[in-house]
């Protein structure tokens, strides 16, 4: 267990665990902080349910056996070369002593350490911006910041580069890092990124991902990706349904593609039209910019027909465009919808029963 000497003077005791961490919690002061994790999964985090999907090793730092901060990042459990950066926390108490410094870099070395080529976080505050600089992180889109091993120099020109044609399969948890390299690459310019999640063109993309797999659950949606050779995800298509019983035959889907793969996006987009059918959605509908050209003619490509138009519905600074929505409609068929007692607020079969015995 390395330690290393505080500004204070004090002694930091530094382990890397990984999960589950519910026992570590359970016998350690402070480890409140471990309470610090994405609220959609932060039981199956911490209780070891995530391992299959993910690479989570936490750097821990202890003052005489109490937790005093922490630090985790997190990369795909079968492949760790790229990884996000969350949940930087340290005490209150024992703030300003370079704690969090110090843990960051051990989590870097480890990180390097396994070959991996790139981390990337997000933050709001200017004191921990100036701490992931000094550590080489550099700002990326919008609050996000990204850091690149030594020695890797074009990762931009070369992650999402074409290696041989793509497979599309559904998404896992191991796609957090994955995703979060496809969305917050300067390409596509798109400005509407990710329009289930409010990202558009400056907005970085890590925990959105997190929110969307819990939302799609329970034949709600679906996540899909394009998988390179390389094992890299270069397209995402996801759809939601919508949550009410008259309009549940309806989704938004929302897609993004690295141009290297754009040819592609038919193929990904017609498995998206085939995984709604099976859960009883009829009609898709995709929002984008007007002078986003590119993207329209991908949609037109594959069976998609504008729908409707918002005249300046989307501002960015200065420039106003069009906020379009462009619908494809599938084939007849589809599997029965839910029933309106499945929806909140609809009358259950046993009330219905009961009202019809009083009249």
């Amino acid at each position: 267990m390395p330690v290393v000497t505080l500004k204070s003077g004090e002694q930091l005791a530094i382990r890397i665990e990984g999960p589950p961490l519910l026992e570590y919690a359970r016998k350690t002061p402070g480890s409140e902080l471990l309470d610090w994790c994405w609220p959609q999964i932060k039981e199956e985090m911490l209780g070891g349910q995530m391992r299959r999907w993910l690479h989570a090793p936490y750097a821990l730092g202890e003052l005489n056996g109490e937790l005093v901060g922490s630090i985790a990042y997190y990369a795909a459990a079968d492949r760790r070369d790229v990884g996000v950066v969350e949940f930087v926390q340290t005490a209150e108490a024992h703030r300003g002593k370079g704690i969090s410094s110090a843990l960051l870099g051990t989590l870097i070395e480890r990180f390097t350490g396994e070959g991996g080529l790139a981390l990337y976080l997000c933050t709001t505050n200017p004191i921990a911006g100036s701490l992931y600089e000094k550590h080489g992180f550099k700002y990326l889109v919008g609050d996000g910041m990204r850091y690149l091993a030594p020695g890797v120099t074009e990762f931009d020109e070369t992650y999402l580069s074409f290696n041989g044609d793509a497979t599309v399969r559904d998404a896992t948890w191991a796609d957090l890092a994955r995703l979060t390299v496809l969305y917050n690459h300067a390409a596509p310019g798109w400005l509407v990124k990710d329009y289930l999640s409010n990202a558009f063109q400056h907005s970085r993309y890590e925990s959105h991902f997190v929110k969307l797999m819990r939302r799609i659950e329970d034949r709600r949606g679906a996540f899909l990706v394009l998988e390179s050779p390389a094992r890299r995800v270069v397209g995402a298509a996801v759809f939601e349904r919508l949550d009410n019983y008259f309009e549940q035959h309806r989704a938004t889907l929302s897609l993004r593609v690295c141009p290297a793969y754009l040819h592609q996006t038919p193929e990904l987009l017609d498995v998206a039209a085939s995984r709604a059918r099976e859960i009883g959605i009829s009609v898709l509908q995709v929002y984008l910019a007007e002078r986003d050209s590119d993207q329209r003619e991908i949609l037109t490509a594959s069976g998609f027909s504008e729908e409707a138009r918002f005249k300046d519905g989307l501002r960015d600074g200065d420039h106003w465009t069009d906020l379009v929505v462009y619908t494809r409609r599938l084939a007849d068929g589809v599997a029965p919808l839910p029933g309106e007692a499945e929806y909140y607020g609809a009358r259950q079969p046993w009330q219905a029963d009961r009202v019809a015995r009083r009249e």
